[in-house]
């Protein structure tokens, strides 16, 4: 592989090991700011407080004096952020804190949380993340559910239905859950399933109830009914089935929970991306050995299979979620083509009385979150050279979407987008999920100084 090249002044470099040549050249094809990669070793790091809606103010207090103290270094809460809290030093590893052994905290990026949290969760839900792993986002979810369910009623209880392709990341999924979830266990589905195509829908009315479950089980397929009974049954219990969750309670694993037929009230559509806005991630590349960036980044056509990949989940989590429904469209990524052109496309597909963006309302007022607007060209020209005369207003309607910068923001970087369903729209051939452009290959690109 080619030498590593450096980025910005040398000061900043001490900070981050120099970068490949190969993802310079990804970072100018999709127009991000190389010198966001200096900033890493200043960011602090995020934990976010297990069930903190139930805990009470001395608690909360406490336990983030014991993190300083575990820490050696300055801790507080984000108050724009309900439940976060930030370590100054990024390096503090989470085993050296007691809370986090204890299972009190999770370690979560302040940017994700605002993601989940931009969906406004309301008691009763019916949750869809539709790329859960590794878990963070959906244990969130869940433990918004649960904040609500002590002024509910057993009837209005939701439930939080989480996908991923990977078996390998569904099982980290699981393993978070299983940790931290508590009594909201109950109400967490774990499916092994691609998410574009994904059509299970929310567990029917009444599913919390064992007789109701129990009467209604008899006039469906049992799901042991097609498993082989030939494999042991410890293993058939590990195997993935389409339809049937991989993880989950009884109540919600049974033929007729997974036989609902209600679309879900909140969608979250975190979506697969090359991950550039995470700097930790980005970071751990230099431990990990470059190769593995160039392979899980850059080489290949990732710039162009993964927006076509995020605009199939925004479409199938779109299908699945009801008319007065939220979805919120989000990526690590500080690409435009995985952000903008993506939501772009999808908004050339749904019209306003179908599709409208709102705007996000954790970061409606002031706070210590500092957002960016969206990309858009600045002029004629621009407008002219890439392509986009014609959808200026779809980027008008793109207004409410927000990029968290860390350049500004002091977290990794984020594209968020809340998007409000009005009524169904009409059906699309999977030859019109496309995005408003793709960017140019990276695969043959020639090295040059940032």
């Amino acid at each position: 592989m080619a030498d590593a090249e450096p980025v910005g002044n040398t000061t900043a470099t001490a900070t981050l090991p120099l970068l490949p040549p190969s993802f310079c050249a990804f970072l100018r094809d999709n127009h991000i700011d190389a010198e966001v990669y200096n900033t890493s070793r200043q960011l602090p790091r995020y934990v976010r407080i297990i069930r903190y809606h139930q805990r009470s103010k001395h608690y909360i207090d406490e336990l983030v004096q014991q993190i300083q103290a575990d820490a050696g270094c300055k801790v507080s809460k984000v108050d724009s952020v309900p439940g976060f809290v930030e370590i100054a030093d990024q390096a503090i590893r989470l085993s050296q804190i007691s809370a986090y052994n204890n299972g009190d905290i999770v370690g979560m990026d302040v940017s994700s949380g605002i993601a989940a949290l931009a969906m406004s969760v309301e008691p009763g839900d019916n949750v869809l993340d539709l790329c859960c792993a590794p878990g963070a986002k959906l244990l969130l979810l869940a433990d918004l559910l649960d904040n609500h369910r002590s002024n509910t009623s057993a009837i209005q209880r939701g439930t939080v239905t989480g996908v991923d392709i990977s078996p390998h990341r569904a099982a980290t999924c699981r393993s978070l859950v299983k940790k931290h979830a508590g009594n909201d266990r109950g109400f967490i589905r774990v499916f092994v399933d691609d998410g574009t195509t994904f059509d299970c829908k929310a567990p029917q009315h009444g599913w919390h109830d064992p007789q109701a479950v129990k009467a209604a089980s008899a006039s469906v397929n049992s799901p042991s009914s097609s498993s082989d009974s030939s494999v042991p049954k410890a293993k058939r219990q590990k195997r993935a089935v389409s339809g049937q969750p991989w993880f989950a309670p009884k109540l919600l694993s049974t033929a007729y929970a997974c036989s609902g037929t209600q679309l879900y009230d909140r969608v979250l559509v975190d979506a697969e991306c090359t991950h550039d806005g995470s700097l930790v991630h980005v970071q751990k590349y230099a431990q990990w050995g470059w190769d593995q960036l160039d392979t899980q980044v850059v080489d290949g056509n990732k710039s162009v299979t993964v927006p076509i990949l995020q605009s199939k989940l925004l479409e199938n989590g779109w299908r699945l979620l009801k008319p007065g429904g939220v979805l919120v469209y989000s990526t690590c990524s500080l690409s435009r083509y995985q952000n903008e052109f993506v939501l772009g496309g999808f908004l050339a597909r749904h019209a306003e009385d179908e599709a409208v963006l709102e705007p996000i309302p954790l970061l409606a007022g002031s706070g210590v979150i500092v957002t960016s607007p969206i990309w858009t060209p600045v002029d004629d020209d621009e407008w002219d050279r890439a392509g986009l005369s014609q959808r200026r207003s779809v980027f008008s309607r793109m207004r409410h979407a927000v990029r968290l910068n860390p350049l500004v923001s002091n977290t990794s970087g984020m594209f968020i987008a809340r998007i409000k369903k009005l009524q169904h729209g009409a059906q699309l051939e999977e030859s019109e999920i496309v995005t408003l452009a793709l960017p140019p290959s990276t695969q043959q690109c020639t090295p040059q100084p940032i």
